[in-house]
């Protein structure tokens, strides 16, 4: 439609003579144009100050976001630190497991269980936005494979252990496994200073320190070759456990078997005494192999008696 000059007639109220004033289409056409302009213009700083409060709001709440997704990676990292602590304690006790089943010890690079890989994909957008925060996230999922792969490494090497020990359960049952008597060690396997005389030798056991009339029991199954007293180790007690496994107890009190009896894991065989050149109650126990004096703890799964 055409837009038309108008007429706009003014009356005051004191008067009788009516003022005219002639408005042109331009004029009518500016104003317009002129308040739709306005009312864009308003409408415009509306909508960005809303989206700006908007971003502001979404920005604070990524903030808080990221402080506690922070926080829980610290928690996450702390925790996976404790299970490898933990399952390199296991893969330890699986490599004595596997020498008590006979089998060989697993190398070292073998236990790393490593892997190849690089960073790919979301990742590499990652390290682009937070550069520290994807280096500690990624890392600890590399940790956490690795624990993976170590977990399923010391299962099949337990289910290969476990499957030589039942295929020889009578050479199992004559390992010294087990600790002879309670208590506690005082002197390690190796070299020492003598706790009477002073001088330095080497020990070729432990000794473990308890009360008198503590029982002493058979680490394996085996046969007593020996009770008698011996020069320094008082009254002793020797027990053959085959494949080329001795064991010898000293300082005892009183013996609970002879010569030529067949004792089994568990049994006892003396009391704890103080006979020979020793400071006190305690029990002397040596383990031998193929005539070769070794460490008893390294024979030993448990430190208790059963």
């Amino acid at each position: 439609m055409r837009l038309k000059d108008w007429t706009v007639l003014v009356i005051p109220h004191d008067e009788f003579q009516a003022h005219r004033f002639k408005v042109s289409r331009f004029i009518i056409l500016s104003l317009m144009l002129l308040v739709l302009g306005s009312a864009a213009g308003v409408s415009y700083l509306v909508l960005s100050s809303s989206r700006k409060n908007f971003d502001y709001l979404r920005y604070i709440n990524l903030q808080r976001e990221n402080r506690i997704l922070t926080q829980k990676l610290g928690d996450v990292e702390g925790k996976i630190e404790k299970m490898d602590s933990q399952i390199n304690g296991l893969m330890e006790e699986n490599q004595q497991f596997r020498s008590v089943a006979g089998l060989g010890l697993l190398d070292e690079e073998i236990r790393e269980v490593g892997v190849g890989g690089t960073f790919m994909g979301a990742r590499e957008e990652l390290l682009e936005i937070n550069t520290s925060l994807a280096r500690r996230l990624y890392g600890q999922d590399e940790q956490v494979d690795v624990l993976l792969r170590k977990t399923a490494l010391i299962q099949q090497s337990l289910e290969e252990a476990i499957s030589s020990i039942e295929s020889s359960k009578e050479k199992w049952s004559c390992y010294p496994s087990i600790m002879p008597a309670k208590g506690y060690i005082s002197s390690h396997f190796g070299k020492r200073s003598h706790p009477i005389y002073h001088v330095s030798q080497y020990h070729n056991g432990i000794d473990i320190s308890c009360a008198a009339g503590e029982p002493i029991i058979a680490p394996a199954d085996g046969k007593v070759v020996l009770v008698k007293r011996q020069i320094g180790y008082g009254l002793t007690v020797a027990v053959d456990h085959g494949y080329g496994l001795l064991t010898r107890f000293a300082h005892c009190s009183k013996a609970e078997v002879k010569v030529g009896q067949r004792v089994k894991r568990g049994d006892l065989i003396a009391l704890v005494g103080q006979s020979g050149i020793t400071t006190g109650p305690n029990l002397h126990y040596e383990v031998y192999l193929d005539g070769q004096a070794r460490d008893p703890m390294k024979f030993i799964l448990d430190n208790h008696v059963p």
